[in-house]
């Protein structure tokens, strides 16, 4: 083979592999984490929903706990879906603020548990700064283009 054939050669399979590594960006792109965050606001607010359906006192703080878990399932999914940049610091400050709902409800449950913290009678409902929080970054979000709901009252 002559050096200019495998200068030709050596040319091409450079052109093939180059064009095999994508050489685009390594930004996700906008449909996968406008669905991701939409499947993490619907499995959270899916959770708390649950939660007021409780028709006892133990099944009410075990679906908090069941709660927390699943808050802190969907936050962790939603980190390891890097966002476009132009969606930060929302993201950040949503997967952020999901965590602390995870925690809050848990320690609440836990609190609820203790005997010398007593009951709640006539409580309407519970809320957490974490749950602002998690809407202002949605609402965040909206503003940026994304396509989602806030987290609903229950």
């Amino acid at each position: 083979m002559t050096s200019r054939r495998l200068l030709i050669v050596l040319v091409a399979l450079l052109a093939i592999v180059a064009s095999g590594c994508g050489g685009g960006s390594d930004e996700p792109s906008l449909s996968d984490f406008q669905d991701q965050v939409v499947n993490t606001r619907d499995r959270v607010d899916f959770a708390l929903s649950r939660v007021t359906q409780a028709q006892s006192k133990d099944e009410f703080l075990n679906r908090m706990d069941e709660a927390s878990a699943a808050i802190e399932a969907a936050a962790d999914d939603l980190e390891d879906v890097e966002p476009p940049e132009k969606y930060e610091p929302e993201a950040t400050e949503l997967a952020d603020a999901l965590h602390q709902l995870s925690v809050d409800l848990s320690a609440t449950a836990t609190d609820l548990r203790n005997e010398t913290f007593g009951d709640l009678p006539g409580v309407q409902g519970l809320n957490f700064d974490s749950w602002d929080k998690a809407n202002a970054a949605l609402a965040g979000l909206v503003v940026k283009g994304i396509k989602v709901e806030l987290i609903q009252r229950h």
